[in-house]
């Protein structure tokens, strides 16, 4: 009976709202505008492109930058009234990483102010050649078991976390260099505990006494940049980060918007969402909170209303880990995720990663559509391991997809899968050829970010699939609709718009129900067999607000071959079929189509299921 069930929750999707009260806005919802930052870190012709339909929210430290800024968008065109100039303090054009999140609800809008602290670097991948050798597997005061030959921070000339009798000076520059003793203090908060006897007290690093029995403390070796390693070049090296920690207290008090502070690190590249609670990120997000993931997870519950947050094994060797270079969700149900040559190093990893997204599900109860985007190798950034062109690193901006170009062929391949993924909308690539080259770890999406529109209309919708049909002549949908600008607000129309997509010329319109609260049906009209189905669904408030989903372009399912339950194959599904297959029982034989529960008979279930198809 697996048909019946399918059909069935189908029917029942209408049911349920799927919609939080409250919830972070997800990346393709209606937007206001994109936040920039001047100088800039994008290439001028970008700027012009964002500015074209929507507002650029522009980070300006001074009126010196500021009137910088107004002539050269005067010379490239740009019309001011799209321009809006943030005055604040700003250390770097990641506005990604340290712009807010939009928290939305009825009658509720808040800023989110995260703190920011730049970007750490962590290890993740290892080739199954370098996996840690016995003798080298230590335990750290809290029982952590690390590698000692393999130390984060080697490319800054570590060795070894401990230089015991088994290290070496594996980098060979003359010296060994090991975490005990190298001015650090290592209690836990760079990942490895060494306050106990065991470990010397860290040499002193933490301050206080310390007793060095076992001889780690007398190499007098110290690093000075440990502190400073970052995942990508410090703009000045007389700033610091936390000057762009208060951007977004600058911006919402300019725009009159409430502000929600969240006491936790949440880096914006290492963060995507799919607007219904659901919640993405690499262990690195944990990891820089210093907590545990359960702590981490209670605490974006509490404060965001992230019910279901999935945090990934960190994919890379070493890097900052954001999730944005490695994986796109460009709907609640579709994700575009990294694929990297087979010659990678990190090719294994990649291909674990992508294969924990099959196993989960999307909000509406089912596996997500999953595309794959082969990323070549690139000359990426001085600091950065195995570098891939970072085409998942795109700006979804209404109707538009902005996509990193690299000057190779691959470019092309990429704007075909993100259209072949998202049809209908505009797919735009930008080479950046203006100083600030895109990296693998730092392009397009990093360097801005999305503000979108507290008075937005949203619908929920789970889109029709071709394996979820059961019949071409009864293929109903539901969407749940919200007005954002008026909870008192009626909805004046919500109408499905559906063609064949062999045919040019206009959708057709079909008004959809309204079923209770916020929810509405309605049903195709009987289609062709072996046909694509291209369809839209538009909502319309009483005050003219108005939203499509999905918000450009269409959704694509094709029709069956035959419907099922067409047992005498005349193209429909009717009294004459369950009369068919009654003869059939009666006269003992067995006849594959059938059998439409696929149990290898052909019985009173067969009929129960056709008069349901029927019904």
């Amino acid at each position: 009976m697996k048909k019946i069930s399918v059909l069935f929750i189908l029917l029942l999707t209408s049911l349920y709202s799927d919609i939080p009260e409250r919830r972070i806005v997800a990346e393709w919802e209606p937007a206001l505008g994109t936040m920039i930052r001047w100088p800039l870190g994008i290439p001028s012709d970008l700027v012009v492109e964002l500015a074209e339909d929507e507002i650029i929210y522009v980070l300006v430290e001074s009126n010196f930058y500021q009137n910088q800024a107004t002539n050269n968008f005067n010379n490239w065109g740009i019309n001011f009234e799209n321009v809006v100039f943030i005055n604040t303090d700003t250390y770097s054009h990641w506005t990604r990483d340290h712009g807010p999140q939009f928290a939305i609800g009825r009658d509720y809008w808040k800023v989110i102010n995260q703190q920011f602290n730049g970007y750490p670097v962590e290890s993740g991948c290892e080739d199954t050649d370098s996996q840690c050798d016995n003798e080298m597997i230590l335990i750290d005061c809290t029982g952590t078991e690390f590698c000692n030959n393999q130390p984060e921070y080697a490319s800054e000339g570590y060795d070894c976390y401990v230089n015991n009798a088994e290290c070496e000076d594996f980098n060979g520059d003359g010296q060994i260099m090991d975490w005990l003793g190298d001015g650090y203090c290592d209690d836990g908060n760079w990942g490895i505990d060494f306050m106990c006897d065991e470990y010397s007290w860290d040499c002193g690093d933490c301050g206080g006494t310390n007793t060095d029995d076992n001889g780690y403390c007398d190499d007098e070796l110290t690093l000075v940049h440990r502190n400073h390693i970052e995942g990508r070049p410090l703009p000045s090296p007389n700033r610091g980060w936390e000057e762009d920690d208060d951007t977004n207290i600058d911006f919402a008090n300019q725009l009159n918007w409430d502000i929600l502070d969240i006491p936790i690190y949440w880096t914006g590249g290492n963060f995507m969402t799919d607007g219904y609670g659901m919640g993405f990120s690499t262990e690195l997000m944990v990891n820089e909170n210093n907590m545990n993931e359960n702590q981490f997870i209670n605490m974006v519950q509490d404060y965001l209303n992230l019910d279901t947050y999935h945090i990934f094994d960190n994919p890379n060797e070493e890097s900052i880990q954001h999730i944005d270079c490695l994986a796109k969700l460009v709907n609640p149900e579709t994700i575009i995720i990294k694929q990297v040559p087979e010659s990678s190093p990190e090719y294994e990893c990649m291909e674990e990663f992508a294969d924990s997204f099959y196993d989960l599900t999307t909000v509406y109860g089912r596996p997500f559509n999953i595309y794959r985007l082969m990323c070549p190798e690139i000359i990426g950034g001085p600091w950065e391991v195995n570098p891939v062109a970072a085409y998942t690193n795109s700006l979804i901006l209404n109707k538009k997809v902005l996509v990193p170009q690299y000057g190779i062929p691959e470019d092309n391949d990429a704007l075909i899968l993100y259209a072949q993924a998202m049809p209908g909308y505009e797919i735009i690539g930008f080479d950046d050829s203006s100083g600030n080259p895109w990296y693998a770890e730092d392009a397009l999406h990093c360097r801005t970010m999305g503000v979108f529109d507290p008075h937005m209309m949203h619908i929920s919708h789970q889109s029709i699939r071709s394996e979820d049909i059961l019949n071409n002549g009864t293929i109903s949908l539901h969407a749940e609709v919200i007005d954002y600008s008026n909870v008192n607000a009626s909805v004046q129309s919500v109408t499905l718009n559906w063609k064949y997509s062999s045919e040019d010329g206009p959708f057709g319109e079909i008004a959809l129900s309204h079923e209770t609260d916020n929810m509405y049906s309605g049903s195709f009209p009987l289609l062709q067999s072996n046909s694509t189905i291209e369809y839209y669904i538009t909502a319309t408030s009483v005050a003219g607000n108005a939203v499509s989903h999905p918000s450009a372009g269409w959704h694509l399912f094709n029709t069956l071959e035959s419907p099922i339950g067409d047992i005498n194959g005349d193209g429909f599904v009717n009294i004459q079929d369950i009369i068919l297959v009654v003869n059939i029982i009666l006269e003992s034989e067995y006849v594959d189509v059938a059998d439409l529960n696929s149990d290898g008979f052909v019985d009173i279930l067969d009929i129960v299921l056709l008069i349901n198809i029927i019904l």
